[in-house]
Formats: structure tokens, sequence, C-alpha cells
């Protein structure tokens, strides 16, 4: 019957390899940390293209429809700030 001999490894290499194996665990902690992160960012990022494709296709939409009455109205009063004969405007100065 062989013996086997068992093999002796100076401490320093033992030292070595237990800061290798910590090392790698650290390291593979922090990667999972980073890709769980960006994995998050990409999951906001796609619903802000979907936002945004949906926007995109209002636009179109309003754009086959072409310029009515009430959009010609919506951008005199928003944009130049423009009233109905008659109307009064009443500007909120506590929210500038």
């Amino acid at each position: 019957m062989k013996h086997r001999r068992k093999v002796k490894l100076h401490p320093l290499v033992k030292a070595l390899l237990v800061l290798v194996v910590v090392f790698a665990g650290v390291r593979l902690i922090s990667l999972q940390l980073q890709i769980n992160e960006l994995q998050q960012q990409c999951e906001e990022l796609d619903k802000e293209i979907a936002r945004k494709e949906q926007a995109n296709e209002d636009l179109k939409e309003s754009l086959d429809e072409g310029v009515t009455d009430e959009a010609m109205a919506k951008i005199a009063r928003d944009v130049l700030g423009y009233a109905s004969p008659g109307e009064r405007i009443f500007i909120d100065s506590s929210q500038q």
C-alpha cells in the first residue's frame, strides 16, 4: 500500500492564497453591485425611450392632422400670450 505524502505549504504561501481568495470574493461582490446598478440604469433608459417614442407618435399624429383652430388658439395663448376677446388672463406671480 502506497502512502501519500502530505505536502506542507509554507505559511507565506497559505497567507497569499487566502489573500487571493478574499480579493477575488470582494472583487466579485463589487462587480455584481455594478452590474445591478447598470441594469437599473438600463431599465430607466428603456422607460425613457418608451416615453420619447410615445411623444414622437403624438407629434406625428398632430402633424398628420394639420393645424386646427384649437391648436392655433392654444399656441396663441401659451406661446404668444394672446387672449380671446373679453377674456381676462391672470398671472400667478408666486410661481416665478
